[in-house]
């Protein structure tokens, strides 16, 4: 599934999670969701080698995924170390839950593992719904903002590449390549917490909105960012939340701030507030400045554009012009005209005229740069708030 194997490999790049030249330590416990794992991740190009866990907790159960995963190891021409554990002494000589007994001594081990090996990063198979399903339980608990940001893609060395799909995402793309995988009998049971969560709680919540996976995991991002702002750190998850505080007003949702991001990351020309805070930024050539309307007389001059903060509702751009481009110029009723005609007109030089540069919502022209600008964006009786670009 070419779909599955392209969400993999922009989750990993967008969240800068692994190199194309890393050697992987992968997690393969026989299940669907460390199966697809290790087969998205070998799909992709990346060195992987293979560990299993044998905790020994279900008797022959514990040995059919030993041997289903030495058996799927091989045939996929993957190194394969196996680690057993005496998880129930060990969780009752510390006092602690078979759960966290487990999580403790196979973390520890795997580190050490790579290490042994030289490996650049551990990868295990969390998903979107496992996120889920631990901001849930422990909201259900009690936590303080550090609870509710879910799972992170990056801890250290352990990394999570699917965390931005779902659990029947991984069955597809399996049953996609006629791939099996074996079932842990404990995951039908409703013993723990967090099956009761997974079985009852995420499938009433889903009946009410069907997003709801999404729109937890939307909101833990959230609080990442709130989290990383308290922490005085510069994250990606901290400037979404901060333009989404300041941006939403305007009309902007949490998929236009993230595609805002996105373009900063790709594009140097795309122009938003760098800091937020102030909402001002300064770039080369340009500064924008978010005023009150009404304040006093507006200067008139080519070298500043006022636009009206509602229309804001696209992404700002900045780029040369392009034959063919069109705008409608201020003060000529909604008619419009070619750049090419209004350069013409101005009697600019070859090299101005290559030169030019045009600020763009979206796909439409706001302002031919030092010349006129658009009068769709322009600054009326009613406008409340507007963005100033000076060029400087």
């Amino acid at each position: 599934m070419k779909d599955f194997k392209h969400t993999i490999r922009d989750f990993i790049q967008r969240n800068a999670l692994l190199r194309a030249e890393d050697r992987l330590l992968v997690c393969v416990s026989g299940g669907a969701d460390s199966v697809a794992l290790l087969r998205v991740l070998i799909s992709l190009g990346y060195t992987c080698r293979a560990v299993h866990c044998n905790f020994h907790l279900r008797a022959e159960e514990s040995n059919r995924d030993e041997t289903f995963v030495r058996n799927l190891c091989q045939q996929l021409g993957v190194e394969l170390d196996v680690m057993d554990f005496d998880t129930a002494s060990y969780a009752t000589k510390h006092k602690i839950s078979i759960e966290m007994a487990a999580r403790e001594q196979r973390y520890e081990a795997f580190e050490k593992l790579r290490m042994q090996h030289g490996l650049d990063a551990i990868c295990v198979g969390h998903h979107a719904e496992d996120s889920a399903e631990t901001i849930l339980l422990n909201l259900i608990r009690g936590t303080g903002i550090d609870g509710l940001t879910g799972i992170r893609p990056l801890s250290g060395r352990i990394v999570r590449p699917l965390l931005n799909v779902t659990r029947s995402d991984n069955t597809d793309y399996l049953n996609s390549l006629g791939q099996t995988w074996v079932d842990d009998s404990t995951n039908a049971t409703d013993d723990y917490a967090r099956n009761r969560i997974r079985h009852r709680l995420l499938p009433l919540m889903e009946e009410i909105n069907p997003a709801a996976v999404q729109n937890i995991l939307t909101t833990a991002r959230n609080l990442r960012g709130t989290a990383d702002i308290c922490d005085s750190k510069v994250t990606d998850e901290a400037a979404t939340t901060l333009l989404h505080h300041y941006l939403a007003p305007y009309g902007y949702n949490s998929t236009q701030v993230q595609n805002l991001l996105e373009a900063l990351r790709n594009h140097r020309s795309t122009l938003i507030p760098r800091s937020v805070a102030s909402l001002q930024a300064t770039i080369p050539s340009l500064r924008f400045t978010i005023e009150k309307a009404g304040a006093g007389d507006l200067c008139r001059s080519n070298d500043i554009l006022y636009l009206d903060m509602r229309r804001l509702t696209a992404p700002l751009t900045l780029r040369r012009w392009h034959e063919g481009d069109r705008f409608c110029p201020f003060g000529m009723g909604g008619r419009t005209k070619l750049v090419s005609d209004l350069l013409t007109d101005a009697r600019l030089s070859r090299t101005e005229r290559e030169n030019q540069m045009v600020l763009c919502i979206g796909d439409d022209i706001a302002w031919v740069v030092g010349l006129r600008s658009d009068e769709r964006f322009r600054v009326t009786s009613t406008t409340t708030e507007m963005l100033v670009v000076e060029r400087i």
